[in-house]
This record gives structure tokens, sequence and C-alpha cells, in this order.
């Protein structure tokens, strides 16, 4: 498999990491993948094909990142309100509560 390929190959990979989440192991491919574009100089004519299919995928890549990225936004964005209604909760729970039986304290 020709280096052009390879690139392609491991985009299409790190597509289907992001779609899955796994960021860490995205991460790694991703520096590698670069590494290796940086080390392969001009492409050949008959590179042309696989070039314009990795840009179709890195897209697709970048488009399912700003998606996640959006997502962890309004994730954090939440973050406020929700601790204010988990620090409710947990005064209410940690408050003594009094029973009542026969009218006595």
């Amino acid at each position: 498999m020709d280096p052009w390929t390879q690139l392609l190959a491991r985009a299409t990979a790190e597509r289907q990491l992001a779609a899955e989440g796994r960021w860490d192991e995205l991460a790694e491919s991703t520096a590698e993948r670069v590494r290796i574009a940086a080390s392969l100089g001009p492409a050949p004519r008959g590179a042309r094909l696989v070039l314009e299919a990795l840009a179709v995928v890195q897209a697709e890549l970048t488009a399912t990142l700003a998606s996640a990225r959006a997502e962890i936004a309004r994730e954090i964005a939440a973050l406020p309100n929700a601790r204010g209604a988990v620090a409710g909760y947990a005064a209410a729970q940690a408050a003594p509560t009094r029973r009542w039986v026969d009218d006595q304290a």
C-alpha cells in the first residue's frame, strides 16, 4: 500500500475513533498521521483520487470533532445549574427530620 493510501486508511480509522468518542486513541493516531504526512513531500500525480478522498474523510472527521466540542461546551455550561441542584438535594438530605409520634417530638 502506498503512503498516500495509508494516510487515507488512517484517517478513515480516525473518523471511526471520533464517532466512538475514543479521544485519546484519536489524538495519538492523528499525531502519527501528521508526522507521516510531513515526511512524504509533494504528492505524485497518481495520488490525486486518494487525496480527494482524504479531504472528504478529513472534513467528516472535522465535523464530528466540532459536534463533540459543541456538546461538551453545552455540558460545561450546564454544570453550575447542576451543581446547585445537587447542593440543594444534599442539604435537604443532611437536614435532621423530626417525626411526630403520638404528638410528641
